[in-house]
């Protein structure tokens, strides 16, 4: 394939890769997620992936706010840490971090250049490598070259056949399971479970978070099946105190946090503690408590649960699932997010909008839709229609405008496509 030598053709190369995050349907079976076409790609590469240990997350939400926290726990102890997540809320770096940074955008249009041209070898019967699986091998390029001490790599979907499924890792987590994108993964518990699972490998920790009782008795079965310890982070073990600071259980002291709020966010946490402490010990590293207070009170946590100071006061969230939802809905009242609020909110197609719905509305009196992308956001009449109530505003920007001049502080949620449309803007404004 041709090298790219402008910042045009650039963009044009990689939009010419399928894009399944930009689809509003596509099959998912071993034809179009064909774990061979990765394996080739790596191959050509020098399988780098190989070269660092690797922790690996899937789960229905909270993958991606674990994969931060880890990262953030893990660099306290002096480790070089490469991150893989996704999708990206402002620009596309962000997906692959070193060091607790996004990688430049000279380093970025390096490992491009250094791929694209073993990609046509690479083809073979399974096809051209999709945008996804083109972002995971850069990943694990940037991660080798530059000597990662230890890598974190989220799931893009499922598990079993997701791109980072070539991983051999060292540990792994499922954070969540719930009822999203069973036109794909399965309409059950177990079957969803089932994908999720797929990232287990043989003798190697398994960390989870609380599961419903139907998919924690499909992945404790497959996990014995294959020899992987199986241990549950209780969301209990992260507790916050009357004084606003947390406790974690085994670990003694109390630790100032600003950005974790709200018991989804502490469960994850949960999930990120128990992380860390079986890496630090399967590395014969012992836990530093000083640096595990440092760590927390830097964390950054961007669009999850991001408060910017007002007035109006705004909080930024990725929250899709019913069940985040309700967790930003539980965090924006232990923090005492002030009224009046506006929701401002955008959905995909592929969500549980009723459901959704259900739980937003009690966010805010005033709900403002919107419309943050076009190939996949839900019209906005038509969740209006089904809430029943609301306002229309296709433009997110001047949703929010809208919302400012009313007084009303705003609420964002329901994509990453959403946040990142407004978080620019925000911030800028908050600097």
């Amino acid at each position: 394939m041709k090298v790219p030598n402008s910042p045009r053709e650039f963009s044009q190369v990689l939009e010419s890769f399928t894009n399944y995050e930009r689809l509003p349907t596509f099959r998912y079976d071993t034809e179009s997620f064909d774990l061979r076409r990765m394996e080739a790609l790596a191959a050509s590469l020098g399988n780098p992936h190989d070269h660092y240990p690797a922790v690996h997350i899937a789960g229905t939400k909270g993958k991606g706010c674990t994969c931060l926290m880890l990262e953030a726990l893990l660099r306290a102890e002096g480790l070089k840490v490469g991150t893989y997540t996704s999708p990206h809320i402002e620009h596309l770096r962000e997906r692959i971090r070193i060091g607790g940074k996004s990688i430049s955008e000279e380093s970025f249009m390096r490992t491009v250049n250094s791929i694209l041209p073993l990609i046509e070898p690479a083809d073979g019967e399974s096809g051209s490598p999709t945008f996804f699986e083109l972002l995971t091998a850069m990943a694990m390029l940037c991660f080798a070259r530059s000597s990662v001490d230890i890598s974190i790599f989220e799931v893009g979907l499922g598990g079993r056949l997701d791109a980072t499924n070539i991983l051999s890792a060292r540990w792994s987590a499922i954070t969540s399971l719930g009822l999203e994108h069973t036109q794909l993964l399965g309409n059950t518990l177990t079957a969803i479970a089932r994908e999720k699972a797929g990232i287990v490998r043989p003798q190697t920790p398994l960390i989870t978070g609380e599961l419903p009782e139907e998919a924690r008795k499909e992945i404790e079965r497959i996990a014995t099946e294959k020899g992987a310890p199986c241990t549950v982070a209780d969301p209990g073990s992260v507790k916050l105190n009357c004084d606003g600071l947390l406790e974690i259980d085994g670990i003694q002291g109390v630790f100032k946090a600003p950005a974790i709020r709200g018991p989804g966010i502490r469960a994850d946490l949960a999930i990120s503690i128990a992380l860390y402490r079986r890496v630090l010990k399967d590395l014969d590293k012992q836990l530093d408590t000083i640096q595990l207070r440092s760590a927390l009170e830097n964390l950054r946590l961007p669009a999850r649960i991001e408060i910017f100071p007002g007035p109006p006061v705004c909080c930024l969230d990725t929250a899709h699932t019913p069940e985040s939802i309700n967790s930003l809905r539980q965090a924006l009242e232990e923090i005492d997010f002030p009224q009046p609020r506006a929701l401002i909110l955008s959905l995909s197609t592929d969500k549980r909008c009723e459901e959704i719905l259900a739980e937003g509305g009690g966010i805010a009196d005033e709900i403002i839709f919107t419309r943050a992308d076009e190939t996949r956001s839900v019209d906005p009449q038509e969740l209006r229609d089904t809430l029943g109530r609301g306002r229309i505003i296709e433009d997110p920007r001047e949703a929010l405008e809208f919302s400012r001049k009313n007084g009303w502080n705003p609420v964002i949620a329901g994509s990453f496509y959403l946040a990142g449309a407004l978080r620019p803007c925000i911030r800028n404004e908050s600097e």
